[in-house]
């Protein structure tokens, strides 16, 4: 391989991706509506409905029909298939085995569901498939049909049964402290009942000065919670001011970020999605749902949204305008003073020109009669010798 032309190599693989896109037999070769099928019943009644069933190639095909019973399992919600199928509903459904389709058909098929005399009260759970190959049973004892379609029933039979339902969590993922926008908040709701449940409601976000800033539809996909199960909701919040209960064909804004599980962003890229859908505080999430028969429950929840990249980034900008401007503001002070000393020595200076020593006047002859004699100028006395 490591002497392989690169270009054999790229050729290689590009046939082989389309002989594994052309070959696979594992995508579907029908389409069925509804996908989903919700429907009552009392105990003793025989229900008729049908199905539509769509031949999407260009050829004949024959679908083999079974029935199989499922649960939940997890909180994602995807039904887990159970191999029994002669108990429950999956029992009670009785169909054609098989179904020819000409290439590009589109045909109607009935079924009927028998619901016994003794069926208790409550939520029951199965799925019509139709199948390209025969059925058969594999090690782990699934019902096989190799590549196949279907259309889940919850069926509810009437009757009195036990009612237990509510949240048991209401938080944000990944942390309660996000530098922006979008955040993805979930609950968790649990089913102890008899019957499934669907909950119907919104979260509404509020600001750190009560602004409302989000209204969420908390459950868009319309989801059930099937009883003795826990099922987890999300909602995100995409921008500021999004409605989408309300506005639901709302188209999400060019600004909200589309980001996939555990991806990164870049510290420009995050400054730029806070600077687009600008977020900042203490955000309050309020959750309110209704179910059943009138029934409702309630939580809330708290969150920070702290834009530290973009502040990160006015801070040093701020910092940096300070500095220039201590810089220009010193410079400035300093050519004050020297021109204040300048000008104040120059006030100060003075001229002072050179004189001649003053000459004393000759004093007149009366003056000079008139003027006592120093001592220096008398002379001493000589005494006699004696």
């Amino acid at each position: 391989m490591k002497n392989c032309p690169k270009s054999t190599l790229y050729v290689a693989t590009f046939l082989f991706s389309l002989f594994y896109i052309f070959s696979g037999n594992q995508r579907a070769h029908a389409l069925t509506v509804p996908t989903r099928l919700e429907i009552e019943g009392d105990p003793g009644q025989i229900l008729v409905h049908e199905l539509e069933i769509y031949n999407e190639e260009d050829r004949e095909i024959t679908f083999y029909v079974t029935a199989q019973n499922f649960e939940a399992r997890g909180e994602t919600g995807s039904p887990y298939f159970l191999p029994e199928t002669d108990v429950g509903l999956a029992s009670w459904i009785s169909s054609e085995e098989t179904l020819v389709i000409g290439p590009r058909e589109r045909v109607k098929f009935p079924y009927e569901i028998q619901i016994p005399m003794d069926a208790e009260a409550g939520g029951y759970f199965a799925a019509v498939f139709f199948g390209t190959t025969p059925p058969s049973i594999d090690e782990a004892g699934q019902v096989t049909l190799g590549s196949k379609t279907g259309t889940l029933i919850f069926l509810d039979i009437s009757g009195d049964t036990p009612l237990g339902a509510g949240v048991i969590e209401f938080s944000t993922k990944n942390g309660d402290f996000f530098p922006y926008i979008p955040v993805t908040l979930y609950y968790r709701f649990s089913n102890d009942g008899g019957r499934k449940v669907m909950p119907l409601g919104t979260i509404e976000i509020k600001s750190m000065f009560g602004n409302d800033v989000a209204k969420l539809d908390a459950n868009l996909s319309k989801g059930n919670v099937l009883p003795g199960s826990v099922r987890r909701f999300e909602a995100t919040w995409d921008e500021i001011n999004q409605d989408n209960v309300t506005n639901k064909n709302q188209e999400a804004s060019e600004n909200a970020a589309v980001l996939e599980e555990g991806q990164k962003v870049g510290f420009f890229d995050a400054v730029k999605m806070q600077r687009e859908n600008f977020a900042i505080g203490k955000f309050t999430a309020d959750l309110s749902l209704k179910y059943g028969e009138n029934e409702t429950a309630e939580n809330q929840t708290t969150f920070w949204v702290v834009p530290w990249q973009l502040l990160s980034l006015v801070a040093g900008a701020l910092i940096l305008f300070i500095i220039i401007l201590k810089i220009i503001m010193n410079r400035h002070n300093k050519k004050l003073i020297e021109r204040v000393k300048k000008e104040t020595l120059t006030a100060q200076q003075v001229t002072i020109a050179p004189t001649e020593a003053p000459v004393q006047p000759k004093a007149t002859k009366e003056e000079a009669t008139t003027q006592p004699e120093s001592k220096e100028d008398k002379p001493e006395a000589i005494n006699p010798v004696e």
